[in-house]
């Protein structure tokens, strides 16, 4: 490398810090990006700034005419956004219209200098085509100019209920993949780009879908699970640079990374004879793990493919990691005497802090957090103290902690509003710039969503603002929002209610008929809302027995056997349910109501199993009209268990037990009338066949699906015509819920089996 060394003398007069930087070149350049190439042992951090000098003025020696000194010149800045320590890739930001920067120029770090950051710049996007009932990804042209790690949120906006799904709520990557709806239609794709400094873009994508021409060529398969294994106790939880979520089960020493829209887990797969004994913390940096293990007290780390690429900083009783953006990597460890501080490669640097009983000195150290500009946090909880470090480790005045000495204080994270202290009881005190606490943020157990929460285990907050907030021996996890109101809070003791229903929008909304209340989660499977409740808890419920989502969402109708009544409720709200229908034998009344649907229009559809017949209600709840009677003629009802309606109201279909029948009725609301069309099934093992139906539904494209507990097994079938003809058929054993009980569809043909413990959910993928 060609390293001048009158430039080196130069630099130092007029920029000591800079001058104790590695100096480097411009290996290439195209345009505005460069690659750089540094001095060995160079560490430099994506997003600190670099100058790039040309050659200057030359003075001579006055007699032997030899050059004494080179005078460079300063002829642009440039900032790192990525590349490895050796080759590191920079951004030119200074000047707009840059000359002159070819290979060999020489470039020095500016470290006394605060890089400019600027906000994610959007390009010009697209309007993305799919056919309905399809998955595709939608790319947004969103990148940051600074290398900065950005967060995006998504939202689909259109008719409520009618613009697909989206797999995730938020990513790390411009890109999520979005299922679109069971008819043809426009929606928009709204994205929220966030860097880390704050800064924030926003763009909208035109989706469109188009008509599906053939049902026949495309098979079911799983995209969600939500079940025990997926959704174990985790103590501890980061999220990496891809958006992945990595969970720590402490109680069978289990890494395992999550879907990035929370839609299932894997247990992490270690390379045989090197899985971490004791994990008790975990954190990414790049493409590596870092595990902190219990037993041999060291943090193994290793590759993406399970392989252990190296063991650091072998310690005493250690209790946290934490990693800087430049690879530094530092170790709790109380018994040690402070925190180690290792060098990205693994080399020890210095130990920070000791143990003892003066003001300084760590008594209870447990937890530890890094800033945005490497600055140090670490929780003395013996103390009740916040101990802080510089970037360069220097300390920092300590902060006591005030308010109730009762609460125990457990985790930490540095948040965009403060620093948050994580109590045992779920609250989360923040703390300002200045050491002061001037809110606490209510717990999980305040938020009725969930009941005996147990105590908090850990806290880590997202690129959103958002904050995660894990209960481990209740397996539950809480999400707060940036301003500290719980949003959600998921876990699988939560999945055990066998009525559930699903909306066009991916929510899932669950009826509890012990305590009587409706449970929605939004379509990640975060539990968001309680409605309704048993008269004796105040609510309107006196027996509740079935729930049918509305198509978009907004409303959930409840069948009350006790009341003889439909309860329809609007989750979220404080607004008073409509109640209908009332004990009787006329129009409008029931004697023993088993099932109900609804369709898009808001019309509610209740099968009466001793009237035999179905009962409709307009939006308001006004009775229409009824169809059916008893008897064992093709169109009559002997033994009728389940209902479904398509959702544009063009037809009926109720599943007969007695000959293991689903009657089709076509029906006509210009004359309130309906008419039976055919019938569909028998008993037995074949295709379409039935044995003990315990689901059924019917999505927007007219499609039957039928849920089998015998068979174990669920079929979708052709039903739009005077003939059924089965598509598809898969066990429920190949989709992991042997002891299926019921179904959830969505209305864009994404049914969800649900078992015991378990949720699963299936959609539709082209065949190659």
């Amino acid at each position: 490398m060609r390293l001048i060394p009158t430039l080196f003398a130069s630099l130092l007069a007029t920029s000591a810090a800079a001058a104790e930087k590695p100096l480097g070149q411009i290996e290439s350049c195209d345009g505005r990006q460069l690659v750089l190439r540094f001095d060995s042992g160079a560490r430099l951090v994506p997003g600190s700034m670099v100058a790039i000098y040309a050659p200057g003025k030359l003075e001579k020696h006055p007699l032997t005419k030899e050059v004494i000194i080179e005078r460079p010149v300063l002829i642009a800045k440039a900032q790192l956004i990525g590349g490895d320590d050796a080759h590191p890739l920079a951004r030119v930001l200074w000047p707009e219209a840059p000359e002159g920067i070819v290979a060999g120029l020489d470039v020095v770090p500016l470290s006394e200098e605060a890089a400019p950051n600027s906000q994610p710049s959007a390009g010009q996007p697209t309007k993305v085509s799919a056919v309905a009932q399809t998955t595709t990804v939608v790319k947004a042209p969103i990148s940051d100019p600074d290398g900065d790690l950005v967060t995006y949120t998504w939202t689909l906006t259109g008719s409520e209920g009618s613009a697909g799904r989206l797999d995730a709520r938020t990513t790390t990557a411009p890109e999520v993949p979005w299922t679109a709806p069971g008819k043809p239609g426009t929606a928009m794709l709204s994205v929220v780009a966030r860097d880390s400094a704050g800064h924030e873009t926003t763009l909208q994508t035109p989706l469109e879908t188009t008509p599906l021409d053939d049902p026949r060529k495309r098979e079911l398969q799983v995209f969600g699970r939500w079940d025990e294994t997926t959704e174990p106790g985790v103590s501890r939880i980061e999220r990496d640079g891809d958006g992945t979520w990595w969970g720590l089960s402490e109680a069978d020493a289990r890494v395992i990374r999550i879907h990035p829209g929370w839609l299932g887990s894997t247990t992490f797969r270690f390379a045989a004879g090197t899985e971490p004994r004791a994990p008790i913390a975990l954190a990414t940096w790049r493409k590596e793990l870092y595990v902190l293990d219990g037993k041999t007290t060291a943090v193994s780390v290793f590759g993406v493919d399970g392989l252990l690429k190296r063991t650091v900083g072998h310690s005493e009783k250690p209790t946290d990691l934490a990693i800087a953006a430049d690879g530094t990597l530092y170790i709790a460890d109380q018994t040690g005497g402070g925190i180690q501080v290792h060098e990205a490669d693994g080399r020890f640097r210095c130990r920070i802090g000791r143990a003892g009983g003066n003001d300084d000195d760590f008594a209870g150290l447990s937890r530890i957090a890094l800033g945005p500009a490497g600055e140090l946090y670490a929780l003395d909880a013996v103390k009740r103290r916040i101990h802080r470090f510089d970037r360069f480790q220097r300390r920092q005045p300590t902060w006591t902690m005030t308010g109730d000495a009762s609460l125990q204080p457990v985790d930490l994270a540095v948040h965009p509003r403060g620093v948050m202290l994580l109590m045992a009881s779920g609250h989360i005190q923040v703390y300002d710039a200045k050491g002061l606490s001037r809110e606490m943020i209510a717990p999980l157990s305040e938020s009725q969503l969930a009941a005996d929460v147990g105590k908090a285990s850990s806290l880590t907050v997202d690129g959103t603002g958002d904050m995660i907030v894990t209960y481990a021996a209740s397996k539950l996890v809480a999400r707060h929002s940036s301003q500290g109101a719980v949003t959600g809070v998921r876990g699988m003791p939560l999945r055990a209610s066998p009525l559930v229903s699903a909306d066009g929008s991916g929510r899932i909304h669950a009826l509890d008929t012990e305590d009587g209340y409706v449970y929605s989660c939004d379509a990640e499977g975060w539990r968001c809302t309680r409605s309704g409740g048993l008269a004796k808890r105040g609510g309107p419920f006196a027996n509740p027995i079935a729930l049918a989502a509305g198509l978009d969402g907004q409303t959930v109708a409840v069948l009350d056997a006790k009341k003889m009544a439909v309860v329809r409720l609007r989750p979220g709200t404080k607004e008073a349910p409509l109640v209908f229908g009332q004990p009787g034998k006329n129009n409008g009344q029931f004697e023993d109501p088993i099932a109900l649907a609804v369709d898009e229009s808001g019309r509610t559809y209740v099968l009466d199993q001793d009237l035999y017949r179905v009962s409709i209600f307009d939006e308001k709840g006004s009775f229409l009209f009824a169809f059916g009677s008893e008897g064992k003629g093709a169109h009559q009802l002997k033994e009728p268990k389940l209902i479904a309606v398509a959702p544009d109201g063009s037809a009926a279909f109720v599943y007969d037990a007695s000959k293991y029948e689903v009657k089709k009725f076509a029906l006509d609301f210009s004359k309130n009338a309906a008419s039976h069309v055919t019938n569909t099934g028998g008993k037995g093992d074949g295709p379409g066949q039935i044995r003990e139906l315990v689901g059924l539904g019917c999505d927007r494209q007219g499609i039957l699906y039928l849920i089998d507990s015998s068979r174990e097994d669920v079929q979708a079938v052709d039903f739009r015509g005077n003939s059924a003809v089965t598509l598809f058929r898969r066990t429920c054993k190949e989709a992991g819920v042997p002891d299926v009980s019921g179904l959830a569809l969505s209305p864009d043909g994404q049914p969800w089996l649900v078992g015991t413990t378990t949720l699963v959910g299936l959609r539709w993928k082209p065949l190659p």
